[in-house]
């Protein structure tokens, strides 16, 4: 048995490891932010590490200041300073800002559409409801911003969605996710969907022609595929069978669907989430307002680990992960995010955006998010206990073991590791952002290797054997 002891510098590794590493965020066109924290260690490929603890204020401002033509918002609460008076600052510099807010929040004074109205911004409001009706809501949260046809050459079409509501509260307190889409055939259809309840293309709304709730029509475009391979769908209620969007891609999945939503009533979902679990797939909920009527989290709890948010601030997630276990083997790994909540208002009356995301480094910087959330809950059940997985344990024609391989995977202090062939070479072990942590030489007819990882984190590791003028990784887990 030979041990690892730390060496000299390995040059030849930094290029495998910058591949290994793969760029921070999803790609350019699409970025995850989380206002809370998240667990990196579950980061998949090293250097996937999702943005946590960030300010969404800050983020929306930096998007809006760089607006050059129009800034359109459908917000169904609004008082977070940095976003009214950047509103404000946008129109002042010859922006053509548009605002649609929720009919019982215009006049609210924990609200500051009022501001908006002040300084000249035009605003629509959903219908108010007839005496004894239930109220719709106008419930969207997104920006669209320099979408218009009237945006010069050099603007960058931008879309900033996901469950957050521009508040203090939203900001600081409650658990939220936020998307920013840089496309300009999304940002289109978001547009379209806008100017559908703005009621023209015009700069003042038009409440003769304006459509909100069930008077809509399905007119958007619901698919894309962005230029790193994303794919898009989106959905705005009551009029997209949103409900049925969300489902098919739940119904999809094979082998893990993690939930983290305000409210869980939708039945539907719930039942596939029970025939998925039956199938093999694991399955995990968290779920604030478990006391709404007709709440899910009963039945979840017969079939699945499910747990009652009982922490400060809302969980205002309305998000499902799919298929991000085991790391990078699930069928479809994707992420299900957006305004629409898991109810059937949000289906039949509610205005609404869903945005389902199908790429794996998405889905794992959403684990990410969620293992967070599940341990803040009380949840203990490792994540990667479910995957073990080792890209560099190949077999040959024979059944016998080819590549580089170890055991146990995942382990909690020392593991022992077996190269798949025989040979002279350089073994290198690096954390999951690229930082060479270990290195040794292998001597030829060295048959296996130990490491004792005591004095090192939780996470994934990276395990490179190059000898023979061959190279062979192996990930490594670390749990405790």
């Amino acid at each position: 048995m030979h041990a690892i002891s730390s060496g000299r510098s390995v040059k030849w590794l930094l290029p495998l490891l910058f591949l290994m590493a793969g760029p921070i965020g999803v790609s350019a066109q699409l970025e995850i932010y989380f206002n809370r924290s998240v667990d990196t260690s579950l980061a998949w490929p090293a250097g996937n590490v999702a943005r946590g603890g960030r300010d969404f204020s800050i983020i929306t401002l930096e998007e809006l200041n760089t607006a050059k033509s129009s800034i359109d918002m459908a917000m169904y609460s609004l008082n977070t300073p940095r976003v009214v008076n950047a509103l404000i600052a946008a129109r002042a510099r010859g922006v053509k800002v548009r605002v649609i807010a929720h009919v019982e929040n215009l006049s609210d004074s924990s609200n500051r559409f009022g501001d908006l109205a002040q300084a000249g911004i035009p605003i629509i409001t959903n219908p108010k409801a007839a005496q004894g009706e239930i109220q719709p809501l106008m419930h969207d949260k997104f920006f669209v911003i320099d979408a218009r046809s009237t945006a010069p050459p050099d603007a960058h079409p931008v879309v900033i969605t996901g469950s957050w509501n521009a508040t203090q509260q939203q900001t600081y307190l409650d658990a939220n996710n936020l998307v920013i889409v840089r496309d300009s055939a999304v940002a289109h259809a978001y547009l379209v969907e806008f100017e559908e309840m703005w009621g023209s293309g015009a700069d003042i709304p038009d409440t003769a022609a304006a459509r909100f709730g069930r008077a809509k029509q399905s007119t958007t475009r619901h698919f894309f595929t962005l230029a790193n391979g994303s794919r898009l769908e989106l959905r705005f209620s009551p009029t997209d069978s949103t409900s049925r969007a969300i489902n098919n891609h739940l119904a999809a999945c094979g082998s893990s669907i993690l939930t983290a939503n305000l409210t869980f009533t939708y039945a539907l979902f719930a039942r596939t989430l029970r025939d998925r679990a039956a199938g093999g797939a694991n399955v995990r909920s968290i779920i604030d307002n478990i006391d709404d009527a007709g709440s899910q989290y009963g039945f979840i709890g017969t079939f699945a680990e499910a747990y009652d948010w009982q922490l400060d601030g809302l969980l205002h997630h309305k998000y499902a992960v799919l298929d991000a276990l085991p790391f990078g083997h699930g069928s479809a790994a994707a992420v299900i995010t957006g305004s629409h909540n898991w109810t059937s208002s949000a289906e039949t009356r509610n205005d609404e955006n869903m945005i389902a995301i199908v790429d794996s480094l998405a889905a794992n910087q959403y684990l990410q998010e969620f293992a967070a959330r599940y341990r803040d809950v009380g949840g203990t059940t490792p994540f990667v206990g479910i995957s073990g997985v080792s890209d560099g344990d190949r077999r040959n024609a024979s059944g016998a073991a080819a590549g580089l391989r170890a055991y146990p995977n995942p382990f909690t202090s020392t593991v022992t590791l077996v190269p798949g062939t025989p040979g002279t070479g350089e073994l290198v072990i690096a954390d999951n952002l690229g930082q060479v942590v270990l290195v040794t030489n292998v001597a030829d007819g060295a048959h296996t290797v130990e490491w004792n990882a005591a004095a090192y984190p939780a996470g994934i590791y990276h395990v490179v054997l190059r000898h023979d003028g061959r190279t062979e990784h192996l990930k490594l887990t670390i749990v405790r």
